[in-house]
């Protein structure tokens, strides 16, 4: 088929199309959200004035509003008595249909991507094969091809809606079906193939994954090294955060017991203390100790940092493995294995890398997390209040992340059975 590229660059532009869409949706979706909290504006209202700004758009251009399929066919110009609307109309209704589709969803008006997918790759298309025998067929053409045959607009704008359709909704086999239904029709089998398979690879989602991961990796190496030098008593931890906030959420999704709603029990977490959820068993070392030594210790008790004391009471500092790749990184020297061995922890905690923030025993232990979450931690050492000056400041444990997490579990589950048996109790 002589006029298979042009199908193959109108799945690109489709492809395009159902980017600009679902990046339009994002960005409302986040500026109604920063409204809502700004103004104050309540959830039930949203849908009133989503409402409102569409209808507004509609008065200049109706067709963006769900007729059925009746407005698609009025772009495909398959109903008799119609008068075909021209191509700068039909590149007005394609920014315009994703105005509105991406206002509707973002101020909660139901609705889905399907009907208006088809509507905007219906418009798309029309839009392009109108270009394109006014390119190559019209009275005074752009480029004159004698052996390419131009087809109707029409069955480019079918081929636009497979297109639209795979990209937005990523259902390119489903896409194809519809279409070839539709037609029946095995000559427009191929462009289909070809238009819809490029659309679907230009939106896939790996390759958003990849950019979307480079992003945050530039963007945490930059938040990294700024954080570095304005304050080396802390590890940018932001990336770990995340993953342990998703990694809850998805534990949420397969156990509810995990998940912690209930009121009463974030009050009962309001009230524990960093000693009832702090653990004793505990790894230290000494500025003098080498790092090698150091970095054993954290393989053999399967721990990423451990606790740099002061004659194995007081304590110092933190050294993370973390802080150990970044030393090293850092230097991007070659080292001998000699000189490597000869490397004290003293050597890695220059410059305050390895200080870090403590707690007490009897501190409460939201206000631990609040630290962790505050500086970008995921370890605190515990150290004592009480007793005379030589004892008050010796480490007695660490907390972490997970043994808070655990706590507020056991604690919830605890509260759980408690009162499943009063209740039982009080029937009886």
């Amino acid at each position: 088929m002589s006029e298979l590229p042009l199908y193959l660059l109108l799945g690109v532009f489709c492809g395009l199309v159902s980017i600009a869409l679902s990046s339009c949706t994002s960005v409302a979706i986040e500026t109604v959200e920063s409204l809502q909290r700004t103004t104050g504006l309540p959830k039930s209202a949203s849908p009133a004035l989503g409402g409102l700004i569409v209808g507004l758009l509609a008065l200049m251009y109706p067709e963006v509003l769900y007729w059925g399929f009746e407005n698609v066919d009025i772009l495909l110009e398959s109903r008799p008595f119609t008068s075909g609307l021209s191509m700068t109309i039909l590149v007005q209704l394609i920014g315009v249909k994703v105005l509105a589709t991406s206002l509707c969803r973002a101020f909660g008006l139901v609705g889905g991507y399907y009907a208006p997918s088809l509507f905007i790759g219906a418009a798309t298309g029309m839009a392009y094969g109108k270009f394109m025998r006014f390119a190559f067929t019209g009275p005074e053409p752009l480029l004159h091809v004698p052996f390419l045959d131009v087809a109707s607009p029409q069955a480019y704008g079918l081929v636009g809606m497979a297109a639209t359709l795979a990209g937005v909704c990523k259902v390119p086999l489903t896409s194809v079906l519809l279409l070839f239904e539709l037609t029946q029709d095995y000559r427009i089998v191929l462009p289909l193939l070809g238009a819809v398979g490029l659309s679907s690879w230009i939106t896939s989602p790996q390759r958003f994954t990849k950019s979307i991961r480079s992003k945050l990796d530039a963007q945490e190496k930059k938040s990294s090294i700024a954080q570095e030098a304005n304050d080396m008593a802390t590890d940018n931890k932001q990336a770990t955060s995340m993953d342990t906030a998703d990694l809850s959420q998805e534990l949420c999704k397969i156990e509810s017991s995990l998940c912690v709603n209930d009121t009463n029990v974030k009050n009962i977490f309001e009230n524990l203390t960093v000693a009832e959820a702090m653990k004793t068993n505990y790894c230290a070392v000494s500025m003098r100790t080498p790092l090698i030594e150091a970095l054993d210790l954290m393989l053999v008790e399967k721990q990423p940092f451990v606790m740099i004391t002061e004659n194995k009471t007081s304590v110092i500092g933190l050294l993370a493995l973390k802080t150990v790749q970044d030393f090293f990184r850092a230097t991007k020297s070659t080292r001998t294995q000699a000189e490597v061995k000869e490397l004290l922890v003293s050597h890695v905690c220059q410059g305050g890398r390895c200080k870090s923030w403590s707690v007490t025993p009897q501190m409460p232990l939201t206000t631990a997390e609040k630290i962790m979450d505050s500086h970008g931690l995921d370890h605190l050492p515990v150290v004592s209040e009480h007793g005379n000056h030589q004892q008050r400041g010796l480490l007695v444990g660490f907390v972490d992340r997970e043994c808070i997490a655990i706590t507020q579990r056991a604690m919830a589950m605890k509260e759980f059975f408690t009162s499943m048996y009063e209740t039982e109790k009080e029937e009886r």
